[in-house]
């Protein structure tokens, strides 16, 4: 009863949100981040926290602000995805480079994290390529069914993170783009790397895809700017041919993948989902 209320629920939501001017609806977002914040604000103890780690020069007046811009970005970005639709990538720029990435006729992994607008990117590349998600089932089966509706726009394939490897390495060998979101803390499954001057834990799918197959690895984020509109770039993740083995690989890839998501998030740092436990478990507490 409760899944089928929150799937039918979310559906009218997205019904009315689609039918309103896109400005409406982002004011409406922004409003919304801030009730959030005030009244109900689910993780902010863990949002805080990670805040402090990453910008540990920042006073407490200027830490609160730009909780509070992280809380209206992320409402703002959830108005966008549940009124999301064929045409939703049309207000996405896209730059020189990354269409010649993109014109590739091999696969491509993708590295991408909750930063900007992740879940416009994979509707946004069907315009290029054929592509395939590996997504996580949420707990809810109504709302879990609603977020594969609006992901599964414009033809992308979804694959669940518990699904076999070799679905996974049969999208990218057969000329997809695989989309990665690795930004989760992995715990004991994945390999550390520095960021922002502490440990986290990376998840090794893109290492493991790029180990078996030799497929190039991209990093890249669908950035919103001042007037709402959004920019998404590519940027090559190279990785030294002299390393062979696969730990070695895994360590390379996600290092240097956690040294560009850093810097990018420097530059819109209200644009990161701050909500996620990053880094150990300990911090929190």
């Amino acid at each position: 009863m409760k899944n089928s209320f929150t799937f039918l629920a979310l559906k009218f939501l997205s019904k009315i949100f689609k039918y309103l001017p896109r400005k409406l609806s982002i004011r409406i977002g922004y409003t919304l981040g801030k009730l959030i914040y005030l009244i109900f604000p689910k993780r902010k103890l863990v949002a805080a926290t990670n805040l402090k780690i990453a910008f540990p020069n920042l006073n407490q007046l200027e830490l609160e602000n730009l909780l509070k811009k992280t809380y209206c970005n992320f409402s703002i970005m959830a108005t966008e995805f549940i009124r999301q639709n064929i045409n939703s990538y049309k207000k996405v720029h896209i730059d020189y480079e990354t269409k010649k990435i993109l014109e590739s006729k091999s696969g491509i992994i993708l590295m991408t994290a909750h930063f900007g607008n992740w879940e416009l990117i994979p509707s946004t590349l069907t315009r290029f390529k054929k592509i395939a998600i590996v997504v996580k089932i949420q707990k809810n089966f109504g709302g879990d069914k609603f977020i594969q509706n609006q992901r599964k726009i414009n033809g992308v394939e979804l694959i669940s993170m518990k699904d076999s490897k070799i679905k996974m390495l049969n999208a990218i060998i057969n000329g997809k783009i695989l989309g990665l979101a690795s930004d989760q803390n992995a715990k004991h499954k994945g390999t550390d790397s520095l960021f922002f001057n502490k440990q986290v834990s990376v998840p090794k799918g893109a290492g493991y895809f790029h180990f078996k197959t030799k497929i190039p690895i991209v990093v890249g984020f669908c950035i919103m700017n001042d007037d709402f509109s959004y920019n998404f770039k590519l940027k090559p993740l190279l990785v030294d041919k002299k390393i062979k083995d696969f730990d070695g690989i895994c360590n390379m890839v996600n290092s240097e993948y956690s040294r560009i998501l850093e810097e990018e998030i420097k530059l819109h740092p209200e644009q990161y989902f701050w909500f996620h436990k990053k880094w150990n478990k300990e911090i929190y507490k």
